[in-house]
């Protein structure tokens, strides 16, 4: 019986960090999109209702890459509150925890949403003859689809070194888990 309650303990465990998995993939990626906003300092949430098509491919396109990257501060944080549920801690323990999860979507977020607008500036740099956000502002789908193509490629390749760096952040303490015969 004492394994079963165990075993249940960390299957709760791992429900409690897929809730949160859920609950933060929404914040951040609305939060992201918010910040999206500010960044270009455009018209964009006008353009978009107006049905300005290379605008949304491009914002939609940021917003996908800055996710793939993002997804990468949910499971730091799953595996934070996994083990602070596992290990029945204290109230003070549970508030650091807190704020430690807090400062992972914090730097995990920063560098999820720069490197995408990193990237995106270097892009239009090297490509030079091409006036990628003049013609995305005048609807051109073409320069919109190539660009949004060329930021995912590069958020693809960025990925891996987003991952190390957020496995990196986890204080590994321990852990349970469900043995199956």
């Amino acid at each position: 019986m004492g394994a079963f309650l165990a075993e249940s303990s960390v299957v709760m465990a791992g429900l409690l960090a897929y809730a949160v998995a859920v609950i933060a993939s929404a914040v951040l990626v609305f939060l992201t999109f918010r910040v999206n906003l500010l960044v270009t300092r455009s018209q964009a949430e006008t353009l978009l209702l107006q049905g300005h098509r290379s605008l949304a491919i491009v914002h939609g396109a940021a917003l996908l890459c800055q996710a793939i990257l993002l997804r990468h501060a949910v499971f730091p944080v799953m595996a934070v509150v996994r083990d602070l549920f596992l290990q029945h801690v204290g109230f003070a323990r549970a508030l650091a925890v807190v704020g430690q999860c807090a400062l992972m979507f914090l730097i995990i977020g920063l560098l999820s949403v720069g490197s995408v607008v990193l990237a995106g500036w270097l892009f239009t740099l090297m490509t030079g003859r091409i006036p990628e956000r003049e013609e995305i502002r005048k609807d051109n789908l073409a320069v919109a689809i190539f660009f949004a193509f060329a930021v995912l490629a590069i958020t693809l390749i960025v990925n891996e070194g987003m991952q190390d760096l957020a496995r990196s952040l986890i204080p590994y303490g321990a852990t349970g888990i469900v043995r199956v015969p």
